[in-house]
């Protein structure tokens, strides 16, 4: 944090000036180069809130370049729309549009600082033999990604940390990002990015960090429930795969069925190779023989509309050709290996039961729901996991910060993760697991004699929002026959918990406690 401080103060100005040469040269409105100046100080003025709430962020000065490197090389043009009379607040901090590299967005920081993220929608790119995986996966990744670097501006103010769920694009990836976030750290997404890694083989990496972490039984069902929910979130969306999807899925089984008998499969395979080497074959014979080649020339430039122009013109299509089955030969081959067919079996699998397990009939918004706590419940068993290695005070107080961010995360429009009823025995067992560690290291104080009640109290006050856990005061009154404990941000009430007299909680009259022991 220090670091940061020292930052601001001898950059800011640099990086304020730096925008507006760049804003000199772009044929914006002045309203819209006032605004995007704003996001600039937004960024400075609530980046220590946000890194304090959040813990594991990218830092202030990378978010800034990030930003100003958006607005310099990816935007063009930006369209700020008049608000409608009858529209509310709500609804126009979430009209925006982006076309290329063009903006058409209300006049309002927290959309168009998304806009800027969404214009750079392709940082993640999967290779096209994930197939069921490739777009849903890359649709996730960059829409959770845009949502979390401009929470920033969105959530904070540089006051207070508030979230309103209608300033949140799309709940459901804004979710499973920021689970897949806690999982592996801010520290893995962007090296990888970095390293350009989301165009080449981020699933793969992802897939390795998340055995190198979790057990194996845990690391698996993280990576079966991510894409699960990402596929179904994509479908839910999109028209198109919705209409295609009992053809894709027919196509899968059949993939599926043909691995699944070994030895039926690499008959298949090496049909497919005699085939390929047969048009080898002749293509040699041709490109051998004047009178075979001359023969086939006339024969292919009958059929054509558009003629080949010369022969030494057909043989280079030739040529290209044989190059071509000289490669799908080496790619069919290369399936016949042990270690490839068990991983091809692997992927094949993943794909049909992803799809076997989706009633593309039934009602796809309960279908994700469904889908949603299924992957918390695996995502709080690996966090159980990921906590029980931590030793040092520090990441146990961070994991605290972390957790607590968590709870609060929307679950829908609705409701936040701590409120969703068939998430709370296990969202109790793994706060528990996290509370009981740090009261064992002395980190917290100590609220009642009774430990279930103690874990409640502290369970509780992990639901305030306010930024500072460090500075989080309690105090205690007694009214009639009620204990009422306020939590206290400064001297402000933030909250009130009321519980029974007997309930064996230690109030201490005219005293608080502070959170952290």
């Amino acid at each position: 944090m220090e670091k940061e401080k020292i930052f601001s103060k001898l950059n800011m100005t640099k990086y304020n000036n730096l925008l507006e040469d760049i804003l000199e040269k772009k044929t914006f409105s002045e309203s819209a180069k006032n605004i995007l100046l704003n996001i600039l100080y937004k960024i400075e003025t609530s980046y220590e809130d946000y890194n304090k709430v959040k813990i594991d962020t990218n830092s202030k000065k990378d978010i800034i370049e990030d930003t100003i490197n958006i607005i310099s090389k990816k935007c063009k043009e930006i369209q700020l729309l008049k608000p409608k009379m009858d529209e509310d607040a709500k609804s126009q901090m979430r009209r925006y549009k982006v076309d290329k590299n063009k903006i058409i967005s209300y006049p309002s920081e927290k959309t168009l600082f998304y806009a800027l993220y969404r214009l750079d929608s392709d940082r993640f790119k999967i290779r096209k033999d994930y197939n069921v995986i490739q777009k849903p996966m890359e649709q996730l990744l960059n829409t959770g990604y845009a949502m979390d670097l401009t929470e920033v501006v969105r959530d904070f103010d540089g006051w207070a940390w508030n979230v309103s769920s209608n300033d949140i694009e799309n709940i459901t990836y804004n979710l499973v990002y920021q689970n897949l976030k806690l999982l592996v750290g801010q520290d893995f997404i962007q090296e990888c990015l970095n390293l350009n890694m989301g165009r080449i083989n981020f699933i793969d990496r992802l897939e390795k960090k998340l055995d190198s972490i979790y057990s194996e039984e845990t690391a698996e069902k993280l990576k079966e429930c991510i894409y699960f929910v990402s596929v179904l979130e994509y479908i839910k969306n999109d028209k198109e795969s919705q209409e295609n999807f009992e053809k894709q899925k027919e196509e899968v089984t059949k993939e599926y069925k043909r691995i699944e008998d070994k030895k039926g499969y690499l008959q298949y395979i090496a049909s497919k190779k005699r085939a390929i080497n047969k048009q080898i074959k002749i293509i040699d014979e041709a490109l051998n023989n004047n009178k075979i080649l001359r023969e086939q020339f006339k024969k292919e430039n009958s059929k054509l509309k558009e003629k080949i122009f010369s022969l030494s013109e057909y043989v280079d299509k030739l040529q290209e050709k044989r190059e071509d089955y000289l490669t799908k030969l080496k790619q069919i081959s290369n399936l016949m290996k042990p270690m490839v067919y068990v991983k091809n079996k692997y992927n094949i699998k993943r794909k049909y039961d992803i799809l076997s397990n989706i009633d593309i009939e039934k009602d796809l918004n309960k279908q994700v729901k469904k889908a949603l706590v299924d992957m918390q419940i695996t995502f709080m068993q690996a966090m159980q996991e990921k906590i029980g290695k931590v030793q040092s005070k520090k990441k146990i107080i961070e994991n605290i910060y972390l957790f607590r961010y968590y709870k609060l995360l929307e679950f829908n429009r609705v409701k936040q993760v701590k409120d969703v009823e068939e998430l709370k025995e296990q969202l109790q067992m793994a706060e528990k697991y996290l509370i009981t560690k740090a009261s064992n290291l002395k980190l917290l104080s100590t609220f009642s004699n009774n430990p279930e009640k103690n874990y409640e109290v502290i369970s509780r006050i992990l639901e305030s929002r306010i930024i500072d856990l460090d500075e989080l005061n309690v105090g205690f009154k007694k009214k009639d026959e009620d204990l009422l404990i306020n939590i206290y941000d400064d001297n402000m009430i933030d909250q009130t918990i009321k519980y029974s007299i007997k309930d064996d909680i230690k109030a201490r009259k005219n005293r608080r406690i502070k959170l952290f022991a």
